[in-house]
């Protein structure tokens, strides 16, 4: 396209997006028959569009591009052609039933599951829940090693006592780079080995024979407390697994459901006489 039709084509779409609203039926491109109207382009044009003559000017280049790539693609492709547009009506069946699927699920669909699901599924698949990571229950705790009380800390961080874990708590907040205290969750060691100053190799070693410990940096001190933990290759928790688990079943209950809606419209549609089978 040279400057001359360039500069045509802006007078035009300057003249035409001016007077959109009396005549935004306009064809403003055509392509091998196929023609661009005006008002298909400002649909797609959003309310906020500061330069109008700009975006339709891309829209309509980019649409032209399109067509002719679509044209050529038809015409080098004629004798697999019928084989491209039973993929392309299967295509857009799957997509129509998807869409339909999630809308019906997101207007009928039960997500609640119980955790007496939950724990039963568990129960009986248990085997299949093996740890492929170690995993504790304890606290982790980063301090700059020029913070006060360091001695009162060392004896807070592994004590279960109310009043030192309410220390500890305090301490905490007003004085720790990053500290995790939540010693009733399970999480995995990796998550604190991978921050430590010096990665423990050993960790099945480390867990076993670790109550308490404090490793430290030039600037920080790390300390890590181990209540309890569990080796990889052993039965995993509930309370690791039960989102895990609350997934799985939400799945499957989604497959019944949709399962049930076929079965439903199948018969539905047997009684009404909407089926003719030869």
């Amino acid at each position: 396209m040279n400057k001359q039709q360039t500069f045509l084509i802006i007078a035009f779409l300057t003249f035409t997006v001016s007077c959109f609203n009396s005549n935004n039926k306009q064809i403003i491109a055509s392509v091998n028959e196929k023609d661009l109207l005006l008002s298909e382009v400002l649909k797609e044009m959003p309310k906020a569009t500061e330069d109008s003559t700009f975006f339709i000017e891309r829209y309509m280049n980019l649409w032209i591009r399109k067509q002719l790539m679509i044209y050529h693609s038809e015409i080098n492709l004629s004798s697999d052609l019928l084989n491209y547009e039973a993929q392309i009506a299967d295509y857009r069946s799957s997509l129509l039933i998807y869409a339909y699927q999630q809308e019906l699920i997101n207007q009928n669909f039960d997500t609640s599951i119980t955790s007496n699901e939950i724990s039963d599924y568990y129960n009986q698949y248990r085997e299949e829940f093996k740890l492929v990571k170690n995993i504790f229950i304890g606290r982790y705790i980063v301090v700059d090693k020029s913070a006060p009380k360091s001695k009162n800390l060392k004896k807070w961080y592994k004590s279960n006592k109310p009043d030192d874990i309410e220390s500890l708590t305090d301490y905490c907040h007003q004085f720790a780079k990053e500290y995790y205290l939540s010693d009733s969750s399970w999480q995995y060691f990796s998550s604190i080995n991978n921050k430590l100053p010096k990665f423990i190799t050993e960790e099945e070693y480390f867990l076993e024979n670790t109550k308490g410990v404090w490793f430290e940096d030039q600037q920080y001190r790390h300390y890590i407390y181990i209540k309890n933990y569990q080796i990889k290759g052993s039965i995993s928790p509930l309370s690791l697994e039960s989102e895990k688990i609350r997934n799985v079943l939400l799945n499957k209950n989604k497959i019944q459901y949709l399962k049930q809606l076929e079965d439903e419209l199948y018969q539905n549609a047997l009684a009404l006489k909407k089926i003719k089978i030869y």
